[in-house]
């Protein structure tokens, strides 16, 4: 494992976690017009969410070879949690 996976891997999922959390965003801004607007949003940020998940971060995440449990995954796993977590509770408050 090098310092540079390491430190991609990281950098990369801080990126998308943003990505993500700008998609949800997208997607609330846009329901709030709607009837019916927390089902039809959690709908739609359930669906984008998993094409997000299945999409993105499986085609564009370079190490997809590395197992779950390596440690360059794991690293990445950790940063994308970490600012999703943040971020969503910040926007809470």
């Amino acid at each position: 494992m090098k310092n540079k996976d390491l430190l991609l891997s990281i950098v990369l999922n801080v990126f998308l976690a943003y990505l993500w959390i700008f998609l949800i965003y997208l997607i609330f801004d846009f329901v709030k017009l709607k009837d019916n607007a927390l089902l039809f949003g959690i709908v739609l940020a359930s669906i984008g969410t998993l094409l997000f998940f299945a999409e993105v971060i499986r085609r564009v995440n370079p190490f997809i070879e590395y197992k779950i449990t390596h440690p360059v995954k794991v690293a990445g796993f950790i940063s994308f949690g970490l600012i999703a977590v943040v971020n969503l509770y910040w926007i809470t408050f």
